[in-house]
C-alpha cells in the first residue's frame, strides 16, 4: 500500500511566515559564502572554484553542504492509503483532504475510481475542515463515500452538512453556505461503536452502525478501529493490513501519568481511561510497519515548564494531545519499524521543527528502527 501524508498540522492551518523564510534564506546564504571562502583558500582554490562556477547553477547547488529545508507544511489532518487492489482510503478530512481530492480526481480521470472509504477520527475542526473544499465532492460523475467514525464525528458532519440527513438548520451555515445539495457525491455514515453483551446496536441518527472491535474489510485490506484517549472527546485510531504490512494511524492520544492529572483537575477516572487507551495503543502498533502518532508537544511545553517559540508556559495536561518523549518510549517495545511524529503545534516554527527532526535524527542512528517528524506530501510505500 501506498501511505501519502497530506496533512500534518494539529489545532489549524500554520504556515513559515515571512519572518521565517527570511530567516532560513540568510542562514542559506551564509552558508554559501563560508563555502565559497573556503574553496578560495584551498588548494588548487581559484581554479577549482572557476570551473565549479562555469557548471549550471542548479547543479552547482548540489554541491553546497547543506540540505534544503524539510517541506513541513502546514495543512491539518490527513492521509491517504491506496492499496494494490486500487481501493482509497482516507483517514480524516482536515485541510489536507484539498490536496489529497486532487489527486483521486486525477486518479478519477485516469482509472474511473469512483469509490472512496473515509475514516473519522473525531469532530473537532481541524480534522474536518477540508470536507467542504474537496472537489471530490462535486465531482461529475460523482463519487460514493463511505464514512466511517464515532457517532459524534458522524453527528458533526450531519449537522454542519446535513450528508446523511439531508436536512439543514441554521448551524449548517455558520462557517459557510455549502450543504449536501450542493455536493454530487453520494455519503452513506457507519458508526463504529463499543458493544457489550448486553447492549444492542442502534444507530444515533440517519447512518448504520457496526460493532467497533469488528475490522472492517475492503477488499482485502482490513482496516481494525480502536480508541484513543482525547479528553471527553470521542476519537478513534486505526489500523490497516493489508499485503502483510501494517499501518497504524493515531492522532489526538494523550498519555496521562499519575503525577501530572491534577495539573488540569483531572480524576482519576480520566487517568484509568488514558492508561487503558495507551495499553491498547502498544499492542495495536506492536510489530508495526509504520505507526503516525500525534507529538504536538515536548514534555517541558506539555508540563507548562516552557511555552512554544515566543508562546506563554502554560500546562497543557488535559488537552488530548501526546509528547514527543512518549512516542520515543513507545517505539522500541512495540517493535514498530517506523515512526512518524505529528499534528505538529501552529506555534512550532520551520526553524523549530528543523531543529526537532535533526535530534530524531541523531536518537535514530544505529538503532533497528527509525523516528521522524511527519511532512506534508511525504509518502510511504510498504
Amino acid at each position: 500500500m501506498r501511505i501519502t501524508f497530506w496533512g500534518t498540522r494539529g489545532s489549524c492551518p500554520s504556515f513559515p511566515s515571512p519572518g521565517e523564510v527570511r530567516a532560513y534564506a540568510e542562514n542559506v546564504s551564509a552558508a554559501t559564502i563560508a563555502y565559497v571562502q573556503e574553496r578560495i583558500h584551498s588548494e588548487p582554490g581559484l581554479a577549482e572554484l572557476r570551473e565549479l562556477f562555469q557548471r549550471p547553477s542548479r547543479e552547482v547547488a548540489t554541491e553546497l553542504p547543506f540540505d534544503h529545508p524539510p517541506g513541513f507544511g502546514g495543512e491539518t489532518t490527513c492521509v491517504g492509503v491506496e492499496t494494490s487492489e486500487g481501493h482509497t482510503i482516507i483517514l480524516d478530512c482536515g485541510s489536507g483532504l484539498r490536496a489529497c481530492s486532487a489527486e483521486i480526481l486525477r486518479q478519477h480521470r485516469e482509472s474511473n475510481l469512483d469509490r472512496v472509504s473515509l475514516f473519522g477520527s473525531h469532530s473537532h475542526l481541524d480534522h474536518r475542515n477540508g470536507l467542504s473544499f474537496a472537489g471530490l465532492c462535486y465531482a461529475d460523475p460523482p463519487f460514493e463515500i463511505q464514512v466511517f467514525g464515532g457517532s459524534e464525528f458522524l453527528s458533526m458532519l450531519d449537522s454542519r452538512f446535513g450528508l446523511f440527513s439531508h436536512t439543514t438548520t441554521a448551524a449548517t451555515y455558520e462557517d459557510d453556505p455549502v450543504d449536501y445539495a450542493a455536493m454530487t457525491a453520494s455519503f452513506h455514515g457507519i458508526e463504529l461503536r463499543a458493544q457489550s453483551e448486553q447492549q444492542e446496536l442502534k444507530p444515533a441518527g440517519p447512518w448504520e452502525v457496526r460493532n467497533l472491535a469488528e475490522p472492517v474489510v475492503i477488499g482485502s485490506t482490513t482496516v481494525s478501529p480502536f480508541r484513543s484517549y482525547h479528553g471527553s472527546t470521542e476519537c478513534l485510531g486505526y489500523r490497516i493490513e493489508h499485503g502483510g504490512k501494517v499501518f497504524v494511524f493515531s492522532t489526538d492520544h494523550e498519555k496521562l501519568s499519575p503525577g501530572t492529572p491534577g495539573l488540569a483537575g483531572l480524576d482519576r477516572d480520566a487517568l484509568d481511561k488514558s492508561v487503558r487507551a495507551d495499553q491498547e495503543l502498544v499492542e495495536v502498533c506492536r510489530g508495526a510497519d509504520l505507526a503516525y502518532f500525534d507529538g504536538q508537544y515536548l514534555r517541558a511545553e506539555y508540563l507548562g515548564q516552557q511555552g512554544i517559540g515566543a508562546g506563554p508556559a502554560i500546562p497543557r495536561v488535559g488537552w488530548g494531545h501526546g509528547c514527543v518523549e512518549d512516542i520515543l518510549d513507545r517505539v522500541s517495545p512495540g517493535e514498530i519499524k517506523h515512526a512518524l511524529i505529528g499534528h505538529h503545534d501552529p506555534e512550532r516554527s520551520w526553524l523549530a521543527l528543523m531543529e526537532i527532526a535533526g535530534r530524531l535524527e541523531e536518537f535514530s542512528t544505529g538503532r533497528d528502527y527509525e523516528v521522524e517528524l511527519a511532512r506534508d506530501g511525504q509518502v510511504i510505500d510498504l
